[in-house]
């Protein structure tokens, strides 16, 4: 494991640096902010079209199933074309109502610079199952689109944090391929993961807007990114409380984690409705350019290290929204 590089200085370096580089440029654009290395490359047409390929083409992916079969394959496939050389299958079983049920979590890793290292990494998650009657265009291929696509556009990206690219299985069932995977990580490896974003839900037209939710409703240093990288490409993002995904395991592990997904949910909620004509390009590419954007923030190269405790290491003033969903 690789060793965890703590800076002791690193607030100093933080107010030494311009706010311009966390908080929006004075004209409201980001032309001139380091987002653009990463937003301009990101291509809402793939993301819809892994939607297409996740939700119509290949269709339910309950747990366990020829579905989430074909999803684990299109995953890897998808994963090595752009490059990546360590695509890991985690085979899992669980039980449900006496039923022994073996399913899948899809991870590619993108490592550091040889020369820029800190020693740290973080996880950027979706799930690739769906309620086993439904497409889930919405839910949850719309925050695997995201995650390919990336995956697409960091893997060629130079960066001194690992970043690992988890899409979750049978996270309808109970979150069983999060907690399964929070499991398996070490204490070192979960001591060095500074961050988990989770992208739920993410592509529909019919609900409401983007709102990051941690466990205890408290803000950590993921919303405190988001928040600051909405403000720069978009527009700020409020947090509030929400268990119920694949950031909660994480949580558990002392990992700072949060959820980005749009409430209230939309009316095709786990129906047979969640069909990629529901799916809002925009929105795909809003929630794409933001997790990007704060993911860049602190992986870019030479970039000091994040302590894992830290918290507020952006100064972008974003609010508690209750839960409505």
């Amino acid at each position: 494991m690789k060793r965890l590089k703590l800076f002791g200085f690193f607030a100093v370096i933080l107010m030494m640096m311009s706010s311009s580089v966390y908080a929006a440029p004075a004209n409201n654009q980001s032309e001139q902010a380091f987002d653009n290395k990463i937003v301009k490359r990101i291509k809402v047409d793939n993301i819809y079209n892994h939607v297409y390929q996740l939700s119509e083409v290949i269709g339910p992916r309950g747990a366990g199933t020829e579905g989430e079969q074909k999803t684990v394959d299109y995953l890897v496939d998808q994963f090595e074309s752009f490059g990546y050389e360590e695509v890991n299958i985690q085979e899992f079983t669980f039980t449900r109502r006496g039923e022994e049920i073996t399913a899948y979590n899809v991870e590619a890793v993108k490592e550091p610079m040889t020369n820029h290292d800190t020693g740290q990494q973080i996880i950027i998650g979706s799930h690739h199952d769906s309620v086993p009657w439904g497409k889930g265009a919405n839910d949850d291929a719309s925050g695997t689109g995201a995650l390919l696509e990336l995956a697409r556009v960091f893997a060629n990206t130079p960066t001194d944090t690992t970043i690992k690219f988890v899409a979750f299985g049978a996270e309808e069932y109970g979150l069983w391929g999060s907690r399964k995977y929070a499991e398996a990580m070490s204490q070192e490896e979960a001591a060095s993961t500074v961050a988990m974003f989770q992208m739920d839900m993410v592509g529909s037209a019919d609900a409401g807007d983007l709102v990051m939710f941690t466990a205890n409703g408290e803000k950590n240093t993921v919303t405190d990114l988001g928040a600051a990288a909405g403000s720069r490409v978009s527009e700020l993002v409020p947090y509030s409380e929400l268990g119920r995904s694949d950031h909660v395991p994480f949580h558990n592990l002392g990992i700072p984690a949060a959820l980005f997904i749009h409430t209230p949910l939309e009316p095709w909620y786990h129906t047979d409705e969640d069909t990629i004509e529901h799916i809002s390009k925009e929105k795909l590419k809003d929630v794409a350019d933001i997790v990007g954007a704060g993911v860049f923030q602190v992986a870019r190269k030479d970039t000091p290290a994040l302590e894992r405790s830290a918290v507020a290491p952006v100064p972008v003033d974003y609010y508690y929204e209750e839960p409505e969903l």
